[in-house]
């Protein structure tokens, strides 16, 4: 079965096959077609960030895209007198995105100290290093300076932290008086849905192991920081769609032996960790939930 094959298959959530190990892999396991995805695919080839990015797009780490993150951010009404904070920035797409849509300044904060390596270094060669520069940040203990930004935003970059309380502190406290924060994260329907066994299955892949919140528990922290939660809204069905354009994408462009053994190896379990979110979004149990919050003008 080709990968294309066992991706759809995974996807419609019939006969689960764990991947092969890659001693065994051959042009079986590769996808055909012509797409024009498969340049691109091929460039990235010998990099794990090169194949997140063929996924979801340059600079980016997570599904949706810059529609997304400007739809996102279009509450906030940017311009080039505002400074906004991008935490769990990735690999920096997503500051560059709003620093050239609107002319802000945006500063992105990393958790993970790899990938706030490469997108540093991604930031300096595209001339972003001051207008959208990014930078590793210890979530469960930083400190922020007050009024540092007008805005803040994150996509999906929450549930595995285990001191939100801080990082949410910290936020609030970077806000000028008057400010606005969005972002997106997977939350519990309950907290009886951490027994639910896709949830499980979900959570006991990933490394970090997440750490999620339901909405209600966000909302409460929120509201008890003095921020007035204007949105809470559930966006697990766009969410879906985004992760399997971008797969099917990425499937679409794949020539047979046109990936690296040890890139094969990683696609297939980058897949796997995707269907596994899915699988608990769809199980009733987890959701893809937007968060649009204000802060009192002094």
């Amino acid at each position: 079965m080709s990968f294309k094959e066992r991706f759809r298959a995974w996807w419609e959530g019939y006969e689960y096959v764990p991947h092969t190990p890659m001693a065994q892999t051959d042009d079986s396991m590769q996808a055909d077609g012509e797409a024009a995805a498969s340049e691109k695919v091929e460039q990235w080839s010998t990099d794990r960030f090169g194949l997140i990015q063929a996924l979801w797009g340059d600079g980016l780490v997570f599904p949706g895209g810059k529609e997304h993150l400007l739809k996102l951010v279009s509450p906030f009404g940017l311009n080039p007198a505002f400074s906004a904070a991008d935490f769990g920035a990735g690999l920096g797409g997503g500051g560059e995105i709003v620093a050239e849509e609107y002319g802000a300044w945006v500063n992105g904060y990393e958790f993970d100290p790899e990938r706030a390596a490469f997108g540093e270094e991604r930031a300096e060669r595209m001339g972003l290093s001051r207008k959208a520069p990014v930078s590793y940040l210890e979530p469960d203990t930083f400190t922020m300076r007050d009024s540092a930004y007008h805005c803040a935003f994150a996509v999906g970059a929450f549930y595995w932290i285990e001191n939100k309380s801080h990082l949410l502190r910290m936020i609030e406290k970077g806000l000028h008086p008057g400010g606005q924060f969005t972002f997106t994260d997977y939350v519990l329907t309950s907290e009886e849905a951490k027994e639910n066994p896709a949830v499980q299955g979900w959570m006991t892949s990933e490394d970090p192991v997440p750490q999620p919140w339901t909405a209600k528990h966000y909302e409460v922290e929120l509201v008890n920081l003095n921020l007035d939660v204007r949105i809470s809204e559930d966006m697990s069905e766009p969410h879906q769609k985004a992760i399997l354009e971008g797969w099917a994408t990425l499937t679409a462009g794949l020539k047979p032996g046109g990936l690296a053994p040890e890139t094969m190896q990683y696609l297939v379990e980058e897949a796997e960790r995707w269907v596994r979110r899915v699988g608990a979004l769809r199980s009733g149990g987890l959701r893809y939930q937007r968060f649009y919050v204000t802060k009192p003008t002094e």
